[in-house]
């Protein structure tokens, strides 16, 4: 059984922890309304652009014809393999916030995960981290602090497996000769990767010399009054990454880290099974789904409309595969990944009561 839900006030006081005097406010401020639709006007254009350049030369017809012929119980095995990655990644994540904290119940990590993910497929992905954060908070009462800081280790492997995965077909030559991304610099990306991941390990070695010193650059540039928070929200972040300095756990995070992609890889693999696109195969698929990873980080309209399509069609265009087929692949796997989990997600939501009272109060607040 689980912990009971507590009120979503920090610890030690009875402030709501999505008022201004709280630290999940320090890290995520509010964005103005200028800023907002700045945001959206610039994610609508990115949006409308890159799907006008995926669907180019694209026959709708055909793309219904593929979808129809597609055999399904291969995305049904996909689809199985990316809800087993949710798994893995609730079982790291106690790995993670194990080095600073007790972790939590597995089920409430796991229904933590569902609910952050499923946002972030209709909504900014900020909130979907925000809400995947304060479902722990709230029934394990694990630190915000705690919580984001391994929200963001998590980011540190993904990335770093992420490009690994785009690295290795490169690597073993499984590209076609004609690609031109062979000539890629890999060895000043790999640099640029272990580069990145020693900065934060410096940072999680020393946390609050490192908060101290930007806590006294805010008091240099004018800021003083935010020392005190700054040097705070710094700390507990920091802290957050504590188990990226720890070989064993770290080693561990990174094993569960491999399992997590291959299991996404699986899914972009059935896909192509399921439209009878075998010239990628395996490390094609891992290929396309890094690529794809690394798309979606462009910002957009909520869902990552746009950079998905565009991410598929660069990918397996690369293996001069027909368009329709490319985009009917492609809205298979937005179905299996951005369709039915905000379905699970809003499920879950209602079962915990995610949807009432203080939570929904600090959800909404986070929207404006």
């Amino acid at each position: 059984m689980g912990r009971k839900s507590q009120p979503l006030t920090r610890p030690g006081t009875e402030t709501p922890w999505h008022t201004g005097r709280s630290r999940m406010t320090t890290i995520h401020s509010s964005p103005s309304k200028l800023k907002k639709y700045v945001s959206l006007g610039l994610g609508t254009a990115i949006t409308a652009v890159l799907l006008a350049w995926a669907f180019r030369g694209v026959d709708l017809r055909s793309v219904w014809q593929a979808l129809q012929q597609a055999k399904w119980q291969w995305l049904f095995l996909g689809w199985l393999a990316y809800l087993a990655s949710y798994w893995v990644r609730a079982w790291r994540w106690g790995t993670l916030l194990a080095a600073t904290t007790p972790p939590g119940h597995f089920n409430n990590r796991l229904a933590a995960i569902f609910v952050g993910f499923g946002a972030s497929s209709v909504l900014p992905s900020y909130v979907g981290e925000f809400l995947r954060a304060g479902v722990v908070f709230r029934k394990d009462q694990i630190s915000m602090g705690a919580a984001v800081g391994s929200i963001f280790a998590e980011r540190l492997l993904d990335v770093g497996m992420v490009f690994l995965f785009l690295l290795l077909p490169i690597w073993m030559g499984a590209l076609p000769l004609h690609s031109s991304l062979s000539s890629l610099p890999l060895g000043w990306i790999g640099a640029a990767i272990v580069l990145l991941w020693a900065t934060f390990v410096i940072g999680a070695s020393f946390p609050k010399p490192i908060a101290q010193v930007v806590g006294s650059l805010c008091q240099f540039v004018g800021l003083g009054k935010f020392k005190a928070s700054v040097t705070s929200a710094l700390t507990s972040f920091l802290e957050g990454l504590t188990a990226l300095k720890q070989p064993q756990r770290s080693s561990m995070a990174f094993l569960q880290t491999v399992m997590v992609w291959l299991l996404n890889g699986i899914t972009y693999w059935s896909g192509l099974v399921a439209f009878g696109l075998t010239a990628p195969g395996f490390l094609g698929a891992l290929f396309t789904q890094s690529a794809t990873a690394l798309a979606i980080a462009i910002p957009s309209t909520p869902g990552y409309v746009g950079p998905f399509e565009a991410g598929v069609r660069f990918s397996l265009g690369i293996y001069d595969i027909a368009p329709d087929s490319v985009l009917a692949y492609a809205i298979a796997l937005r179905f299996l990944m951005y369709v039915t989990i905000p379905i699970i997600a809003a499920v879950i939501a209602l079962r915990m009561s995610l949807f009432q009272g203080e939570f929904l109060a600090a959800f909404k607040a986070k929207l404006k």
